[in-house]
């Protein structure tokens, strides 16, 4: 995908995501893993509460802490 792809793919798909969320949430992020190996995303959420969000978030990942849905 071509950045500007990449960035109406993102656009398009926040959009739709920020029109679903319930008001106690405080936003989303939406993170693209590509066949490089290389992570893209885009966020309805403050970047400043996003990185203690995702450790906490790989934390539990890598306890295996999950749940199916």
């Amino acid at each position: 995908m071509t950045e500007p792809e990449l960035a109406a793919h993102l656009t398009h798909q926040l959009r739709f995501i920020r029109n679903c969320q319930t008001e106690d949430t405080i936003g989303s992020m939406l993170i693209v893993f590509g066949a490089d190996g290389i992570c893209q995303y885009g966020a309805t959420v403050d970047p400043e509460t996003a990185p203690q969000a995702l450790r906490e978030l790989a934390d539990r990942i890598e306890r295996r802490e999950t749940v199916r849905r």
